[in-house]
């Protein structure tokens, strides 16, 4: 069986297996602050971390650059950090996805950095979409550091992409987590189809757990009536995930077009709560009347409570706000109660 039939099939028995269905409300999160983010000129923030003391950012567009935000009694500062890349980067990406990889790099962006995480001892975990890749980079030094790419299993991509990830360019990898040992490490793949796979350090390689690298792979999309008429449900999105955390031993995934946060489990990653942020982020002044799909690209969660940023990609708002933004919402009090799990 050729390749592209191959392809077309497994499409076709994913979208049958998973129908557009009703969407269930989730109870909506309670906003504290939102303020903007000055001094990432060329915006797109796709993440948001606290590693140690400082909160740390990344835009999707700077392939050597962390930001360091501070706050200010306009909002959030932000100031460079600079790091320097391997002198190669490996990639177990066939082909096609690293060819489209690299034309999308033409109009500005190459390894498309997309998620952060820290683990205990202050090094710095990136997640590269255009690569399927994570560089680690050391604790901040006086000096530029340098990263080195995590020797990944090429079973990250074969399990996969059997399996219905790793589809099409520009939807691959969009969030990273890693336990506090840096032991166990979860990436997030972001879109058709979606899903959460889990690998195990041993020694300076990460290899896939022998029940397999892949906890949940799933193509589901969102109802045209989310949301109220015109707005974000002109057409069928598809359900996503945007970044992913790992706190109180949980995973908690930002789902973009459906405007929430989940709890999951860690081990198997299936769903077990969820909170919207919808009626924030699509009211005045926070709504982008011209996105065609969900902005949040940035979660963190402590307990202060939860962050959430908006990769606006330079879209201005209404009132000429072209700024990033990042959300501050009260934990919510039920976070630790349990529902009907999927």
């Amino acid at each position: 069986m050729s390749p592209i039939l191959k392809g077309l099939l497994l499409a076709c028995c994913l979208f049958a297996a998973l129908p557009v269905t009703a969407f269930e409300r989730a109870p909506e999160l309670r906003l504290q602050q939102a303020l903007p983010v000055d001094g990432m000129a060329r915006g797109n923030l796709s993440a948001l971390q606290y590693c140690g003391e400082q909160l740390l950012s990344l835009s999707d567009r700077e392939d050597q650059t962390l930001f360091v935000l501070k706050s200010t009694d306009a909002g959030w500062q932000a100031a460079s950090e600079q790091f320097e890349l391997p002198d190669s980067s490996p990639s177990m990406l066939p082909v096609q996805l690293l060819a489209g990889a690299w034309l999308r790099g033409l109009s500005g962006r190459a390894l498309d950095f997309e998620g952060l995480a820290c683990d205990a001892q202050g090094n710095r975990y990136l997640v590269s979409e255009s690569e399927l890749g994570v560089l680690k980079l050391p604790p901040a030094a006086d000096a530029p550091v340098k990263g080195e790419w995590l020797d990944l299993d090429p079973a990250v991509y074969s399990e996969g992409e059997s399996q219905g990830l790793w589809q099409q360019v520009n939807a691959l990898a969009e969030g990273v987590a890693i336990n506090a040992e840096a032991d166990t490490l979860w990436l997030a793949a972001e879109r058709q189809g979606r899903g959460l796979l889990k690998l195990q350090r041993q020694g300076d390689q990460w290899r896939c757990p022998l029940a397999g690298c892949v906890l949940l792979a799933e193509r589901r999309f969102l109802p045209t009536d989310t949301f109220a008429p015109g707005v974000l449900n002109k057409e069928v999105l598809p359900a996503d995930f945007s970044d992913l955390v790992l706190w109180q031993g949980k995973l908690w995934s930002l789902e973009r077009n459906a405007h929430q946060v989940c709890r999951r489990s860690s081990l198997s990653g299936k769903r077990e709560r969820c909170w919207s942020f919808a009626q924030t982020v699509l009211s005045e002044p926070y709504f982008y009347p011209d996105a065609p799909y969900g902005l949040a690209e940035a979660l963190l969660i402590n307990e202060d409570g939860i962050m959430i940023g908006l990769d606006n990609n330079n879209r201005a708002r209404p009132d000429g706000d072209s700024r990033p933004w990042i959300f501050q919402f009260a934990l919510p009090s039920d976070w630790r109660e349990d529902t009907k799990r999927e």
